[in-house]
């Protein structure tokens, strides 16, 4: 007779997990995680009913059109499971949320109307991870205050303390889980993020609202916020301050934080300053990098590029930066990451293989196989992207690869198949698009 999984909804069969020798199952906390589960199923049918189909097409042409056009796939299982959640918690129907009008009409029980009641009131906030303790995360919410912990296996094992994430937290009994994949930026946006936020909050309170409320603003500005962290996180893929080399101080950190500064007003101004004055017409993309913004970048880079170089460390990888605002890519950045051949071909190989295999246990053809490795070639050698998880670019290639051919595969197929998260996928793939100029 076949074991069955665990009901604590990690996926292992019970006896590797809470009825393995020494653990206990809580039927409290399984009481409460399958209610959320129940309340979840309920809550997307109803999203998903022929009634809110116009409101639907509406929200999604509201979503998406804030995004940078180069990001905004709408076919994007990632950023279409975040538009989702979006419209259910967030998105204004007659001065309702989709999630009130729900609570009015459904049928629940005891357990699913407490977190209902809950759940209305959760927003998606910035969070900073403090602690990981196995499948544990402790959160502090940087916006509104406060601590939690989350529950998530998964999670655990992609994040790392001082991660800043843009997500929705559901309480669930007395725990708490994510609502849905997060954005996930590095621990050195912190205090910029944060500042840009409660600017763009008091101008929104100062021409929209008379009380200064955070879940109203949080909710009111999901959208904008969501493309905003979204476009900070494609754009680099960067060492935090704290791997950085230690003997590196003054002359070095202040200049590479000037050229983080400056990239995060341009993310700013392209996304909350355009939304707010998109009405004229006259807050373009391009229009941030005119004149002296334009060059006054390419020269820090290039101040940048020369310290590092002469010190003879890797202190700061700008080529995403300099791909970002379309310039040519610097010569010395060039000749830094020319240092580091080995362990690039080390890292490219391995994705190479992890691509072979995937695709042949998938029943992939010869050619198609050679032609997902002829894709990641190309954009290996264009990008030179970092190698923490080999599996996540095997499965964005993967991914594209199907994307190209028409065909559809699921992103949470692969990321169970490759041990990453959605997420990572989702923007590992929207920059081989970018870096190739692909529309899948």
């Amino acid at each position: 007779m076949a074991e069955k999984l665990c009901p604590c909804g990690s996926g292992k069969k019970i006896s590797a997990c809470c009825g393995g020798q020494g653990n206990i199952i809580d039927l409290t906390k399984y009481r409460w995680w399958r209610a959320g589960q129940h309340l979840r199923r309920k809550l997307a049918e109803f999203a998903g009913s022929e009634t809110f189909f116009h409101e639907a097409e509406k929200a999604r042409e509201i979503y998406f059109s804030v995004m940078d056009p180069e990001l905004a796939d709408e076919k994007d299982e990632f950023l279409v499971e975040r538009f989702f959640e979006w419209f259910i918690f967030d998105y204004p129907i007659r001065d309702l949320t989709l999630v009130e009008y729900f609570s009015m009409s459904a049928r629940l029980t005891e357990e699913e109307s407490i977190l209902l009641e809950e759940w209305k009131r959760a927003r998606s906030s910035v969070y900073q991870v403090l602690h990981i303790d196995g499948e544990m995360i402790t959160l502090r919410d940087l916006i509104r205050e406060g601590e939690l912990v989350v529950k998530d296996r998964n999670a655990a094992r992609e994040l790392k303390t001082g991660h800043i994430l843009y997500i929705r937290v559901l309480p669930l009994g007395n725990m708490f889980e994510f609502s849905t994949g997060g954005l996930v930026l590095p621990a050195y946006s912190k205090n910029y993020i944060i500042n840009r936020i409660k600017l763009d909050a008091e101008l929104y309170w100062s021409n929209y609202k008379n009380n200064r409320d955070w879940d109203d603003y949080l909710r009111e500005r999901a959208h904008i916020l969501n493309a905003l962290i979204l476009e900070m996180g494609f754009i680099w893929d960067l060492p935090d301050k704290g791997d950085r080399n230690k003997s590196v101080e003054g002359f070095l950190n202040e200049l590479s934080q000037q050229v983080t500064d400056i990239f995060l007003d341009y993310c700013y101004d392209h996304v909350v300053n355009q939304s707010q004055h998109d009405q004229n017409e006259e807050t373009l993309p391009e229009e941030s990098w005119n004149g002296m913004d334009r060059n006054g970048i390419q020269k820090l880079l290039r101040r940048l590029d020369k310290a590092v170089k002469d010190k003879k460390i890797d202190l700061y990888d700008s080529d995403g930066m300099f791909k970002g605002i379309r310039l040519p890519l610097n010569e010395t950045a060039r000749t830094r990451h020319a240092g580091n051949a080995k362990g690039r071909d080390d890292g490219y190989a391995r994705v190479t293989e992890l691509i072979r295999d995937g695709l042949k246990k998938m029943g992939y053809r010869v050619q198609q196989v050679n032609k997902a490795v002829k894709l990641w070639q190309q954009f290996s050698n264009l990008a030179q992207p970092t190698f923490r998880k080999p599996g996540a670019w095997a499965a964005a290639v993967i991914y594209a690869l199907a994307r190209l051919q028409g065909e559809t595969i699921s992103q949470h197929k692969l990321a169970t198949m490759y041990n990453v998260s959605v997420s990572t996928i989702s923007t590992n793939y929207r920059n081989i698009c970018r870096t190739l100029q692909l529309n899948g």
